[in-house]
């Protein structure tokens, strides 16, 4: 494979550059999975630190589902009555980031309590049953 020298031009059909390096573009393609992985990350540390406060049964695992979806859709509503308000402009963002980071880790929190509670409930320990004799 022939290796293209700068001051030459490429074969035909070639371009010389396909893309220029554009510093915001790829900041913005970075944010939201850098965003996701962060708070996915917290919420798996919020299930692993915080044990009493899973959900105790799979139909209150699906409640938490159903409420951070919930609050998930709100949330446009809710800016649009907090936002206004506000006495400066400099403030909104810091608003929306922080409401929108709370109700994406309790979505994704949720998520992770609905995933260990199935995987609980489908390979978890025996919960009784007939007595094992130990006599064969």
């Amino acid at each position: 494979m022939p290796v293209f020298d700068h001051d030459r031009r490429p074969p035909a059909g070639l371009k010389a550059r396909v893309w220029k390096a554009d510093a915001k573009t790829a900041m913005q393609e970075m944010l939201e999975p850098a965003m996701f992985l962060g708070l996915g990350a917290v919420a798996v540390w919020v299930y692993v630190r915080y044990p009493r406060l899973r959900p105790r049964s799979l139909l209150l695992t699906a409640v938490h589902v159903a409420v951070s979806f919930a609050g998930f859709a709100l949330l446009p509503t809710a800016l649009n009555v907090l936002l206004p308000p506000l006495p400066s402009h400099a403030l909104q963002p810091y608003v929306v980031l922080s409401l929108l980071i709370a109700v994406l880790t309790y979505v994704l929190l949720s998520w992770v309590w609905l995933i260990a509670r199935i995987l609980n409930d489908l390979g978890g320990k025996p919960r009784g049953g007939h007595p094992a004799s130990s006599e064969s």
